[in-house]
């Protein structure tokens, strides 16, 4: 059964607006998953990835082809490059910190959630018995 992939060569070609082959879609696709697959918890790609999933994965596909080895600056006679490792971050921060992965799986929880309290909740009053009080 072959692998579903997030985006392929002719969603970078959209995507960049620059030739891209299906080698270097694949390896870019390869790296992308590497990224993501830590921060969402799947040990496969989805089957159908949702949208987020599917534009996040695009863009960094995007990010990893024009710049493989995460430079900062790039020049070359008369040509001047900056990079920025922010949008990468934004995209893996969301991918960790909230969004669908695929339909009907849940959604990633936002924020960070304290233990359940134990019961009866000491902060509260209210007594043990037959005429129990809790509110």
């Amino acid at each position: 059964m072959p692998q579903t992939t997030l985006f392929d060569e002719t969603d970078l070609i959209k995507w960049l607006h620059r030739p891209v082959t299906p080698d270097e879609a694949g390896i870019a696709e390869e790296v992308v998953w590497g990224w993501l697959r830590p921060l969402i918890k799947l040990a496969d790609r989805p089957e159908e990835p949702s949208p987020e999933l599917r534009s996040w994965a695009i863009e960094l596909g995007g990010i990893a082809h024009v710049n493989p080895e995460c430079l900062a600056r790039y020049e070359l006679e008369n040509e001047l490059s900056f990079y920025s490792a922010e949008r990468r971050n934004e995209i893996l921060d969301m991918a960790a910190t909230g969004g669908t992965i695929a339909p009907g799986a849940p959604a990633v929880p936002l924020g960070s959630f304290p233990p359940a309290q134990r019961y009866p909740d000491p902060a509260r009053p209210g007594r043990l018995g037959p005429d129990v009080v809790i509110w």
